[in-house]
């Protein structure tokens, strides 16, 4: 009178699915960590000059508002 139905197990995951996300994972991992790479540089990427400094001289020439020439 009172059977329950039987409850039927769900397919078992694809290796091969498990791996594919896994690889999504490792690659999603590596573009966060080079773009917080990136942001966290800041300003530091645009220095043109090593640790000595500039070693040219500095050409100058009056301007138009009279400066030192």
């Amino acid at each position: 009178m009172g059977m329950k139905p039987s409850i039927e197990m769900p397919p078992a995951i694809d290796p091969e699915i498990k791996a594919k996300e896994t690889a999504a994972e490792e690659k999603l991992g590596k573009e966060k960590k080079k773009l917080t790479k990136l942001a966290s540089s800041g300003n530091y990427g645009t220095i043109m000059t090593g640790g000595a400094g500039v070693t040219e001289e500095a050409e100058t020439s009056a301007t138009l508002l009279g400066g030192i020439s």
